[in-house]
């Protein structure tokens, strides 16, 4: 389930303009105030325990049940397993800025006494028989999926943690929050491709809100507050 897997790494390093040369953004330091370089926070420890906040069994339970019941439903996955979707993926996670970012998380992460595999957490397992009889009965279309979906994933929550606030103030998270929200030109300038529009169309064919999906993923990586008008935030400028 590669939507799923990459939705909290891989989504947030997904569309139009942005400089020739991209920025490359310089570590983060921390000193405190005598100038010598302060104790830095265990950002293994600090981005586990964000994903952790990311409920998967409920979220692999609700792909479960719409991927073994429903029709719209397994026509979007098999859209988003196509090799026209793969090809927009690999342009994806290519993007130079994307993988400016892969590296300096996985370098934080070893630094830090961890690695990679904490995003191993993400992943799902999909059994092909319903454990429940009644699971046939209670899907309702890919309408249906994005509405329990986002009434178990806890944007909010999740945004809240990366964003530096009172409660938040991890030196690292903070400078891992920067780097995502400066990965909103990439994501713009990745859907305006050719084939970026038309996986989007073609998932807007098949049912799906693309709209919805959209301002989802602008909310949760600060790129916008439109899905949530009463949050108080900020535009960060660059």
């Amino acid at each position: 389930m590669r939507f799923i897997g990459c939705a909290f790494f891989g989504v947030c390093c997904l569309v139009a303009f942005t400089p020739a040369t991209p920025a490359f953004l310089a570590p983060f330091r921390p000193y405190g105030q005598n100038g010598t370089l302060a104790l830095q926070n265990n950002f293994a420890l600090e981005l586990k325990a964000v994903i952790r906040q990311i409920p998967v069994g409920n979220i692999e339970k609700l792909v479960q049940t719409y991927l073994l019941n429903d029709v719209e439903f397994q026509g979007v996955i098999r859209a988003i397993n196509s090799l026209p979707a793969y090809r927009f993926y690999r342009q994806l996670i290519n993007q130079p800025e994307v993988r400016q970012l892969q590296q300096w998380v996985t370098q934080q992460l070893i630094l830090s006494g961890g690695g990679p595999k904490i995003f191993d957490y993400l992943e799902l397992e999909i059994k092909i028989f319903n454990k429940y009889p009644y699971w046939s009965q209670i899907v309702s279309g890919i309408q249906g999926f994005q509405t329990e979906f986002v009434q178990i994933y806890p944007v909010q929550l999740i945004r809240s943690l990366l964003e530096p606030s009172a409660t938040q103030t991890s030196p690292l998270l903070s400078e891992l929050w920067r780097r995502l929200v400066a990965l909103r030109p990439v994501y713009e300038r990745v859907l305006a491709t050719p084939p970026g529009k038309a996986i989007t169309a073609e998932l807007q064919r098949l049912g799906v809100d693309v709209g919805g999906v959209d301002a989802l993923i602008r909310y949760q990586f600060g790129w916008s507050n439109v899905t949530f008008p009463s949050y108080d935030y900020t535009d960060y400028l660059y």
